[in-house]
């Protein structure tokens, strides 16, 4: 994924959405990529929300994250897109 670096203020404030199967563990995967890459804890609580699908296969996780540059952004998108549980990152 190229970031075009002029066009993001940082820190920068994002809505990270993630889908994959339901049965799958993906919320603490989705979890523990966010934590390893931003190198602190993330409060899933307050920053993460979840949504199954209409029939109940998949699950869209929506993640409140805080990103310091374009290496943080470009990482989260490596590691989530190389985790077999993840099916879609947007």
């Amino acid at each position: 994924m190229a970031i075009r670096e002029e066009l993001w203020e940082f820190p920068h404030t994002m809505h990270l959405k993630v889908m994959g199967a339901v049965d799958a563990p993906l919320e603490d995967a989705v979890v523990d990529i966010i934590e390893r890459v931003l190198e602190q804890e993330f409060d899933r609580p307050r920053n993460l929300s979840a949504r199954p699908s209409s029939r109940g296969n998949f699950i869209a996780l929506t993640a409140r994250i805080t990103v310091q540059d374009k290496g943080q952004v470009e990482a989260l998108y490596r590691e989530l897109n190389a985790c077999p549980h993840v099916k879609i990152t947007l």
